[in-house]
């Protein structure tokens, strides 16, 4: 006789159910699993701290990180670009070298630079002449001396040409000095030789970088050989020391580019007289008589009927336009012998322009 065990009174697990337990036994043991082959979990890997950047030999960051120590160099150029924005900086200098520029193309012709009545953008324009040169130059210098140092150091780095390497440093040093000490005496009395007109004003600055780099190359080079473990000054006053001797060469190139600015001004100036037939023609009509005198100007006195004006003067030239006021100069105008002629640009005259040549 067979004896059949009753059926259980639960019932079936649904598929939906059964389902989802398995999802949820198969991801403990997906988690186990990754556990047991060492890889971090999400929420482990969110409580881990980020690694902080590798860096090379050298200090610098190989992704993307910057330098551990920052050079003294660069500290310094820092510090300069806290005392003066560049912007700034550049303002003034453009200001300054316009109104020395237009200075002194007034004087050559008698007049003040005050009398012109520019404005600020005026002579931010007008320095455009007076810096494009000394700019120029200025970043030609600057790529050349980059140059020239990529060179040596790769020499210094290289242990090569030791002994040539302390030479020219000893030259460079003597070179830089003698430089140096001309351009401070020439500061206070002329030179006992003759120079170029820019020697003076510029060979301050020049010895002085070229001084200080000699010293920065012979003291790479102690005891004939290279000393990477040698102290060091300390960075304080490396940057003190690279900070001066920039101030120094900053106020070498403004002297020297004032100079050139003011120079360049009275060659134009020069220039304008030796062509001033090249200048527009003014003819000027007054209801009263204005008395113009010079080489070239001729007075015309005009009949009374139907006439506004009773003057009529010729033979002048348009030097400039400024603040309301026309300055002429006659056309036999010469230095030292003719002046210059204001007229205001007002009623009761009318000026009349024609082409130069």
């Amino acid at each position: 006789m067979t004896t059949r065990r009753p059926a259980s009174s639960s019932p079936p697990a649904s598929p939906l159910r059964t389902a989802a337990g398995g999802d949820r036994m198969g991801s403990a043991t997906l988690q186990s699993d990754v556990g047991r082959t060492g890889a971090p979990t999400a929420a482990a890997a969110r409580s881990q701290p980020p690694a902080p950047p590798r860096t090379d030999p050298k200090g610098k960051g190989i992704n993307g990180a910057g330098d551990t120590a920052q050079h003294p160099a660069r500290s310094a150029i820092e510090l300069i670009g806290l005392v003066a924005a560049p912007t700034t900086l550049l303002t003034a200098l453009a200001l300054y070298f316009g109104w020395t520029f237009t200075n002194a193309r007034a004087l050559y012709f008698g007049l003040d630079a005050s009398a012109l009545g520019f404005s600020t953008e005026d002579y931010l324009l007008r320095s455009a002449d007076a810096l494009f040169v000394p700019l120029g130059t200025l970043v030609t210098l600057a790529l050349g001396a980059i140059k020239l140092h990529a060179c040596v150091r790769r020499q210094l780095l290289e242990r090569s040409r030791t002994t040539l390497l302390r030479v020219l440093a000893i030259a460079t040093i003597l070179v830089g000095g003698a430089l140096f000490a001309v351009g401070v005496l020439g500061a206070f009395k002329p030179l006992f030789f003759s120079t170029h007109y820019l020697f003076t004003p510029a060979s301050p600055g020049i010895g002085i970088l070229v001084l200080a780099y000699g010293l920065y190359l012979n003291g790479r080079l102690p005891a004939g050989r290279l000393s990477p473990d040698r102290t060091r000054p300390p960075a304080r006053g490396l940057r003190t020391d690279v900070a001066l001797v920039g101030l120094l060469a900053v106020l070498s190139a403004f002297w020297t580019a004032s100079v050139y600015a003011e120079a360049l001004g009275r060659g134009r100036s020069q220039l304008v007289a030796d062509r001033l037939q090249l200048r527009p023609q003014v003819t000027v009509y007054s209801e009263r008589r204005l008395h113009l005198g010079g080489t070239g100007v001729t007075e015309q006195q005009l009949p009374r009927r139907d006439s506004e004006f009773r003057y009529r003067y010729a033979g002048l030239r348009l030097l400039v336009r400024s603040d309301d006021k026309y300055f002429l100069l006659p056309d036999g105008w010469s230095r030292g012998a003719s002046a210059a002629i204001v007229l205001p640009d007002g009623a009761g005259t009318r000026f009349e322009f024609g082409t130069g040549g």
